[in-house]
């Protein structure tokens, strides 16, 4: 039978559309930085269980690339642009820089997912470099600290997106976190959402 619509909409693929989603919303119509980064928590969490909860699933081999592409679609936009708009709206302060700043690290990530999507095979155990992903949570851990000791905001966040961009790109090994590690990412998220709602 033929489809009245191009795409996937198979249950493996929802925590991937909810994420992007939770961007979108963060990138257009968030103006406080805090709700802004529980925002961007809450799209690293569908980012870190979405692999998970795919595989729970019985999938075809088009299911599975599609999950594939679109989750890379989904970091492009949850950790590639929303992270920009962040940096943009509440930080940024000379245009110029923050212009050459924030297409290095739009420029990062895009290199990153093509290349991982080209190799066509995905190490199940490792990395190479950091995820895109992780930006959620460094960026969720600037901003708390920030929010209690005034006085870090004297380290400027532009090295934190400097040291994205070279991590994304860096041609070494990092273990990928298992399921216990991913859960205690849960419970530091929600951790750090009630200290940004205080």
């Amino acid at each position: 039978m033929k489809r009245i619509f191009l795409g996937v909409y198979h249950p493996s693929v929802i925590l991937t559309y909810i994420g992007v989603l939770i961007s979108i919303f963060g990138i257009f119509f968030v103006g406080d930085l805090y709700i802004a980064t529980i925002f961007l928590m809450l799209a690293g969490l569908c980012d870190a269980f979405d692999g998970i909860f795919a595989r729970m699933y019985k999938r075809t081999s088009q299911e599975e690339n599609f999950g594939i592409q679109i989750d890379s679609f989904a970091d492009l936009i949850s950790f590639g642009i929303f992270p920009v708009k962040i940096y943009m709206s509440f930080f940024a302060k000379n245009i110029y820089f923050s212009f050459i700043l924030s297409s290095l690290y739009i420029l990062a990530v895009i290199i990153r997912l093509a290349y991982f999507n080209s190799e066509g095979s995905e190490d199940k155990i490792y990395f190479t470099g950091l995820a895109v992903t992780y930006s959620a949570f460094f960026l969720s851990l600037y901003t708390v600290v920030g929010k209690y000791i005034k006085s870090f905001y004297i380290l400027p966040i532009e090295c934190l997106y400097l040291f994205l961009i070279l991590a994304f790109l860096w041609n070494k090994k990092i273990k990928k976190p298992n399921l216990y590690i991913r859960i205690g990412f849960l419970i530091l998220a929600a951790v750090f959402i009630v200290l940004l709602l205080l």
